[in-house]
């Protein structure tokens, strides 16, 4: 997703490599994964904010909060040395169940830790989700984070 939106915002910081410095990913661990009630909507569209020094991008996802999806924006975050990010996935089982789990920072030993303070957060669009079927989802409103400030 962040490849695409990077081509339609055009030339960046990250030159034409069609992808944005990411951190370490790791596969979600099954043990993660919650129930869900519906799929989640199409992503958003977001405004990519310009490249902090040595940050890596960490993609918009949706949320499930309150039996029902929120959109939590992109955003730039300092990677904690030697951490690695699950990013939030979505399965449907064998029986039709949905599952959900959300992005997770883990540490060297794979323990869950505190993810990193936004240094800048993306501009997400708020115009109507419009599912594959053409109807108007209910989604829950654009989280939001607060970007690092600097004593």
């Amino acid at each position: 997703m962040a490849a695409a939106l990077a081509l339609a915002l055009g030339p960046g910081p990250w030159g034409c490599s069609r992808s944005l410095p990411h951190p370490t990913y790791a596969p979600q661990p099954s043990s993660a994964l919650v129930t869900v009630d519906v799929p989640p909507p199409p992503g958003r569209v977001e405004a990519i904010p310009t490249m902090p020094a040595g940050a890596v991008w960490v993609d918009g996802e949706w949320a499930w909060r309150r039996s029902r999806w929120a959109w939590s924006p992109g955003r730039w975050v300092m990677a904690p040395s030697g951490s690695t990010f699950s990013p939030w996935a979505f399965t449907r089982g064998p029986d039709g169940s949905l599952w959900y789990a959300p992005g997770a920072w883990h540490d060297a030993k794979g323990a869950a830790i505190d993810a990193p303070v936004a240094i800048s957060t993306a501009q997400a669009d708020t115009v109507e989700v419009v599912n594959a079927s053409g109807d108007v989802e209910s989604t829950g409103p654009t989280l939001r984070s607060r970007p690092r400030v600097d004593r």
